[in-house]
C-alpha cells in the first residue's frame, strides 16, 4: 500500500472525528496504516478501513513500543489480515467498533472478542490480557 488519496485521508479523519483514535489529540493528525506497508510501500492505494486518524506521537508509538497494544486494539492489523474483520477500540469512548468503509458501527465487547479471535485465535486473547494487565 502507498499513501492514501486525499479523499481517503479526509474520509478517515471525518470518520474518526478529526481526533487521534488513541489519545484524542486534534493537532498533528496523520494517517495510520493499520496494515504494514513495508519499506517502499506498494502500488495499492489504501481504503478507509485500512487507516485510522492518529497524532504523529501515537502513530510513531504504534510502530515502536506500542505494537502489542496496537494489535490488541485494532489500531494495527497483521499484513495478511482483512482489516474489515478486525475490531477497533476507541479509548475516548471506551467502545469497540467495526469499520465499514467510512462508517463506524458500534459493537459489544463480546462481539469484538469474537471478531478478534476469529482472525487471530488465542493470540488476540493474549494481546488483550497484556493490555488489561498493562493498563493500555
Amino acid at each position: 500500500m502507498s499513501a492514501p488519496s486525499t479523499k481517503t485521508r479526509t474520509e478517515v479523519y471525518v470518520r474518526d472525528g478529526y481526533r487521534c483514535v488513541m489519545c484524542s489529540a486534534v493537532e498533528g493528525l496523520s494517517f495510520q496504516h493499520r496494515r504494514a506497508v513495508g519499506m517502499g510501500g506498494s502500488k495499492n492505494l489504501p481504503v478507509p478501513v485500512d487507516g485510522l486518524a492518529l497524532c504523529v506521537t501515537c502513530n510513531g508509538a504504534c510502530e515502536a513500543e506500542l505494537q502489542g497494544p496496537a494489535l490488541a486494539n485494532g489500531w494495527k492489523v497483521r499484513r495478511w489480515a482483512n482489516p474489515e474483520r478486525v475490531p477497533v477500540f476507541y479509548p475516548s469512548e471506551f467502545a469497540w467498533y467495526r469499520l465499514e468503509g467510512v462508517r463506524r458501527v458500534r459493537i459489544s465487547s463480546a462481539v469484538a472478542m469474537e471478531m478478534g479471535c476469529s482472525v487471530y485465535g488465542d493470540e488476540w486473547l493474549r494481546w488483550r490480557l497484556a493490555v488489561i494487565a498493562g493498563g493500555r
